[in-house]
């Protein structure tokens, strides 16, 4: 690990260590007065050896040796509470981090998950984090006592023998160099060994999630073979990891042996020439066994502290995401919301560049109140418009305006408080049927939740459910139809009642006859609501207060159902499309109703 790593990753923690500067002032405390005792052991058992060498009696000895048993039991305890306290401490900072990285996740903009897989994401918030506490833990506990065991043993040392003591120390610089330069490689081996867990974590998802998909074009051998590759590409890393991790602590042991050779070969002379005597070389050999634990565990903490350090990386290249969708400082919250909206010279590019334009030159005023519908062909920019509403996406300054006020100077949060929205592909949690229609509105009671599923013409089917509200509709509703999903997104979005209320193709999936039922509820829950319809069915659309047209994001048609299916355009040939497909279907309906007679 390069110091600079290091450093790095602990500034960018500052923080969180500041909000827990008094339990690791009193964990270094406690580091210390572990290593004080530690480092005492020896001259007190140096000490009971001598008055067993001088044949000093077994009152002295026993005297001794209590001592010396109750500094060990006293460091022993005094180890537990450090390490305890520690440890704890980092799973403080793992609880914080990890909710101040899903807060942070939840004000991204939906743009930024079209760049980042699902899988990575998730590897940073579990394998990351936990990598992270473990440095903060067990790796800062070492960090922290290693130099202080170093310095008190070597002081008592160099007052024993201080030629001994430099000769003894001669291999440690070695390791230093060595670790450094091991370090640097292990840093670029853990980063890509949490980068392998990323791309396998995303694989294993989108397979499970989308396992219908696998199954139905059985392509179960060619998913296989691709979690094959993944999993084999990790397993490398891990290989290169466990090689070069394996180095250090290697390493750390061979020295620590290679010095009591050298303390058992010049240490022995001395004790034979008279220079030392033999409680003295005994107190000599057991600090450099105590130094040989410290100098084992250095290796092993680097690499926790490169796979920390890495996983920083990891969190902060998330964390450093400026949210680009964010309340201004002065943003306006709105009193009494009527739902006015209008779109003024609006262009807009995901890239952000003007050749690549989605939405062009859009002047669209929505009263309050009215019903606005919005048609035309796939991928003419339909969802991306309404979208732009509830600011899903970043708009320049002055191209929406809802009452009047400038998209962007409505706080962000109390604007999507007054917008009710049914996405075009609606998502179900993994929780109850009740939860789900209740989830923007948590305090809502089962009556309200079940007139918005009566308005969604939903009771039918839930009373068919095991549990009827209770039952649970598994991961993405995946228990019911695409009719009943979109059906429960409704419910959930009316039962919130809001203002303004967006519904993107929401019946798509819906038959024809349930649409009408539908619609015939809608009618009278859009009074006093500025709604927008985005469809590809004209009984969504005829009864709009006014309908746009959009062809290659820009509006090619404009006005009410009877005017633009009489105008030749494009809407015109899409209402005598679906006509001729209602009279397909009423005589196909009315042949078999002769043929069974």
């Amino acid at each position: 690990m390069s110091q600079r790593g290091a450093r790095g990753a602990l500034a960018y923690l500052r923080p969180y260590f500041a909000n827990h500067q008094r339990e690791y002032i009193l964990g270094a405390g406690s580091v210390i007065l572990y290593v004080a005792l530690f480092a005492a052991g020896p001259p007190l058992f140096g000490w009971a050896l001598s008055a067993v060498l001088q044949g000093l009696g077994t009152e002295v000895i026993l005297g001794r040796v209590a001592w010396f048993v109750l500094v060990a039991l006293a460091s022993a305890c005094v180890r537990f509470f450090s390490r305890t306290f520690l440890f704890n401490t980092a799973r403080s900072i793992e609880y914080e981090l990890r909710n101040d990285l899903f807060v942070h996740l939840q004000k991204l903009p939906q743009a930024f998950y079209f760049d980042w897989p699902t899988g990575d994401l998730m590897s940073r918030c579990v394998n990351d984090l936990n990598s992270i506490r473990l440095m903060l833990g067990v790796g800062i506990v070492n960090i922290l006592q290693a130099p202080f065991l170093y310095l008190a043993s070597i002081a008592v040392m160099i007052s024993l023998n201080p030629t001994l003591t430099l000769l003894s120390l001669t291999p440690f610089p070695l390791f230093i160099l060595l670790a450094r330069g091991f370090g640097r490689i292990n840093h670029a081996a853990n980063l890509a060994v949490q980068e392998g867990l990323g791309r396998l974590s995303n694989q294993v998802q989108e397979s499970i999630s989308g396992i219908a998909l696998v199954k139905a074009y059985a392509m179960e051998g060619a998913t296989q073979r691709k979690f094959e590759s993944a999993t084999e590409s990790l397993y490398r890393r891990h290989i290169r990891l466990v090689r070069v991790s394996s180095a250090i602590p290697t390493m750390a042991r061979l020295l620590p042996g290679l010095t009591m050779w050298i303390v058992l070969w010049f240490g022995g002379r001395a004790v034979q020439g008279g220079q030392m005597d033999v409680a003295e070389f005994f107190v000599f050999a057991l600090y450099i066994h105590q130094l040989t634990f410290p100098t084992v565990i250095i290796g092993w903490v680097f690499a926790i502290v490169q796979r920390g350090t890495a996983s920083i990386e990891r969190i902060q290249e998330v964390l450093d995401t400026e949210p680009s969708i964010k309340s201004r400082i002065e943003a306006s919250s709105p009193v009494d919301f009527s739902g006015e909206i209008a779109f003024q010279n609006l262009n807009f590019s995901y890239t952000g560049e003007e050749k690549s334009l989605v939405l062009k030159d859009i002047n669209l005023d929505v009263p309050a109140g009215s019903v606005l519908g919005i048609t035309g062909p796939v991928g003419s920019g339909k969802t991306t418009l309404v979208s732009l509403i509830p600011r899903l996406f970043k708009v320049s300054d002055g191209m929406v305006s809802l009452d009047g006020v400038d998209l962007n100077e409505w706080d962000l949060s109390d604007l999507r408080k007054n917008i009710a929205m049914v996405p075009q592909d609606p998502f179900l949690f993994s929780m109850s049927v009740a939860d789900n229609i209740s989830y923007g509105s948590p305090n809502s009671g089962m009556e309200e939740i079940s007139r918005a599923a009566s308005a969604a013409r939903l009771m039918g089917d839930i009373d068919e459910l095991p549990r009827r509200f209770a039952t649970v509709v598994g991961e993405r509703g995946v228990m019911l139809s695409g009719g009943q999903r979109q059906r429960t997104a409704l419910a959930r979005a009316l039962a919130l009642r809001r203002p303004i209320l967006i519904l993107d193709d929401t019946l798509s999936a819906v038959d024809s006859q349930t649409e009408s039922a539908i619609q015939g509820e809608l009618g009278s829950l859009y009074k006093g609501k500025t709604v927008i319809v985005v469809s590809h069915r004209v009984s969504s659309l005829k009864d709009a207060d006014q309908i746009i047209v959009l062809i290659d994001g820009a509006i090619s048609e404009q006005g009410v159902h009877d005017e633009l299916a009489a105008g030749g355009g494009w809407y015109s040939r899409m209402v005598r499309a679906q006509a001729l497909e209602d009279e397909i279907q009423l005589l196909d309906g009315a042949g078999g109703e002769a043929s069974d007679g």
